[in-house]
Formats: structure tokens, C-alpha cells, sequence
């Protein structure tokens, strides 16, 4: 519990003003190691007069004080020597006491110090944490695009090992068909050897079309090692191809990443401008508090002096007969007396508000 609920808690329990202040100075000095001032139980309590504080101090130092005194019941002891072995007695409680007290400060600091340097720990580790948390999201991203382009690529490359293998398979049935032929050649010749004066011609004949045969079948293998070749020379370009788009994106990553920290450093000052703004804010706000006091101050001495005007109008209001009836005898005596030819001033509502 806090010092406040500790208060809230005496409060209810105490049954006067005085009772709730000595119960206040025991927490300030018994729970919470404070010594109780009467300004401090005043801030606390906020009870009474500043007269109720110290007398309640006043009362628990004296309580404390025949609480700590030892009396040594010996009636065989003189009294002098009884008092003076309560006063060592107390001597020797309340220099444990303080001893105790020292230590339990210097513990309290180190069990402060130790859990600042834990608090800032741990908010170090919660920021590594979230730092590593967010690269790894950025790296699961990249490395999701990248396997995508190589499963992409990896397609590709199945499609030409598929072409090459059907090539493959179509150069070694043409290899069978050409070992089949030289087969059957040889035992053509074998048949016909017996026969070779006769079939001189035939034979002649058989081995033109063989030669053709063997030409044309040449050139077919020429052909399949050049599609070969050429299938080669595709897989080489589409392992280049999938190189280079490696190294562009790794560039690609390197300038998010350049960006990513500009745009981190632009809005740090942005958020130096924004404070330096709302200091300008709050400083025009104080400002323009002033002023509307001043308009409201304003505001009141001018319904002060219209409440005056007033009060002026008024009173020359019921004065109006009494000067008519003096103007008027003046005016007689005028006539009688005659007008003298001077100018004729007409005096304002102000001059007459002043005069009156």
C-alpha cells in the first residue's frame, strides 16, 4: 500500500482531528522511515488549523520518548541509578535503532539502483526484441518475393530439362534406327556376298541409297546436337538471368533499406518540429490568456463608468425642472434686459455631466 491509502485508511478509523494526526506521524515514522514534520502532517491531513499538527507532533514525540525509556524495577536501586540504566537502556534501543535504520537505507539504495538497472534492461531488451521482430517480418517479405522468382525460374528450368531430356530421348532413337540400318546393312552384305557378280549393280545401287541414307542421317544428328547446343546455351542464359535478378534484388533490398532509415530520420525531425511548435502554441496561449484578462478588466471598467453615466443621467434627469424654471427667469430678465449679440455655444451632454 502507498502512503495515501495508508492515510485514506487512518482517516476512516480515526475518531478526531488529533487521534488521525499521531496516527499519521507513526506511519510517516515507523512504516515509511520519515521524520514527521507539522508542515508535512498538514499537506497530509489537511485538517484543522496549523495549531492541530504540532500539538499532535508534540504529543507523539512525548509518547515515543516514555515509550523508549526503560524503567528498572529494582526497588532495592536507588532512583538515580534506575534512571540512569533506563536512559542507557534507551540509549543502546535507539542507537540499534538507527544502526538498523542506516542499513535498511543503504539496502533500500541498492535495491533501488538494482531495479532501475533491471527496468532499463529489460526496456533494452523489449526494444532489441521489437528491432529483430520488425527485421524479421522485413526479411520474411524478401525472402517470400525471392522464392516466388526462383520458384518462377526453377518452372523455367524444369521446362527446358523436359525439352532437353525429349531431345535426348529423340537423338537415342535416332542413334537406334542408324545402328538398326548398319545392322541390316551388313547382313545384306553377307547375303548377297555369294551373289556379288550377279547383283554388282544392285548392289552398287544399294550402297549409293545406303550412303544417301547414311548422309541425310548425319545431318539429322548434326541438327539434334545443334538444337542441343542450343537448348545448352538457353539453360547457361536462363542461370545468368536468374543470377542478375538475384543481385537486383539485393540491390533493390539495399535501397529500401538506405530509405527506409532516411524516411526514420525524417520523422524524428519532424517530431522535433511538432514540439517545437506546440511550445510556440502553449507560449501564444499564455499570451492570449493575458490578453482576454486584460479585455475582461477592460470590460469592467467600462461597465463601472457606464453604471456612473447612469447614475449621472439620473440625477440630472430629476434636476431638469428646477434648472428649466431658472432658465426661464433667466431668459426673462434677457428680454427685458436685451440681447447683448454674441455667439451662441451649445454645451455637451459631457461638459453638463461634469458641471452637474
Amino acid at each position: 500500500m502507498t502512503l495515501e491509502a495508508d492515510i485514506e485508511v487512518a482517516r476512516q478509523n480515526a475518531s478526531d482531528t488529533q487521534a488521525l494526526y499521531r496516527e499519521v506521524c507513526a506511519l510517516l515514522f515507523f512504516r515509511y522511515g520519515e521524520t514527521p514534520t507539522a508542515n508535512r502532517l498538514y499537506q497530509l491531513v489537511r485538517k484543522g488549523s496549523m495549531s492541530a499538527p504540532a500539538k499532535a507532533l508534540r504529543d507523539f514525540w512525548t509518547d515515543v520518548r516514555d515509550k523508549t525509556r526503560v524503567d528498572v524495577g529494582r526497588p532495592d536501586l536507588p532512583a538515580e541509578v534506575a534512571t540512569a540504566a533506563g536512559e542507557f537502556a534507551a540509549q543502546l534501543w535507539r542507537l540499534s535503532s538507527d544502526a538498523a535504520n542506516a542499513a535498511l537505507d543503504v539496502f533500500r539504495q541498492d535495491a533501488d539502483a538494482q531495479i532501475s538497472a533491471a527496468q532499463k534492461q529489460a526496456e533494452q531488451r523489449d526494444r532489441q526484441r521489437q528491432e529483430a521482430v520488425e527485421q524479421a517480418e522485413k526479411s520474411a517479405n524478401d525472402a517470400a518475393t525471392l522464392r516466388a522468382r526462383l520458384a518462377g525460374l526453377e518452372a523455367r528450368i524444369v521446362e527446358l530439362q523436359t525439352a532437353n531430356d525429349m531431345l535426348t530421348a529423340q537423338l537415342t532413337a535416332s542413334k537406334e534406327e542408324i545402328a538398326a540400318g548398319a545392322a541390316a546393312l551388313a547382313d545384306a552384305r553377307r547375303d548377297f556376298a555369294d551373289e556379288l557378280a550377279k547383283l554388282r549393280r544392285s548392289h552398287e545401287q544399294n550402297e549409293q541409297r545406303l550412303a544417301a541414307a547414311e548422309k541425310r542421317a548425319l545431318l539429322e544428328i548434326d541438327g539434334e546436337r545443334a538444337a542441343a547446343q542450343r537448348l545448352r546455351k538457353e539453360l547457361q542464359a536462363s542461370h545468368e538471368r536468374a543470377a542478375t535478378l538475384e543481385a537486383e534484388s539485393r540491390t533493390e533490398r539495399d535501397a529500401l533499406r538506405n530509405e527506409l532509415a532516411a524516411i526514420k530520420a525524417e520523422l524524428a525531425a519532424s517530431a522535433a518540429r511538432h514540439a517545437e511548435t506546440r511550445g510556440q502554441l502553449a507560449e501564444k496561449d499564455a499570451l492570449l490568456a493575458e490578453r482576454v484578462a486584460a479585455t475582461d478588466l477592460l470590460r469592467q471598467r467600462i461597465d463601472t463608468l457606464s453604471r456612473q453615466i447612469e447614475t449621472a443621467r439620473t440625477e440630472k434627469t430629476s434636476a431638469r425642472p428646477a434648472r428649466r424654471a431658472r432658465e426661464k427667469s433667466s431668459a426673462q430678465g434677457r428680454a427685458t434686459a436685451g440681447f447683448s449679440g454674441g455667439p451662441f455655444v451649445k454645451r455637451s451632454t459631457n461638459a453638463k455631466s461634469r458641471e452637474s
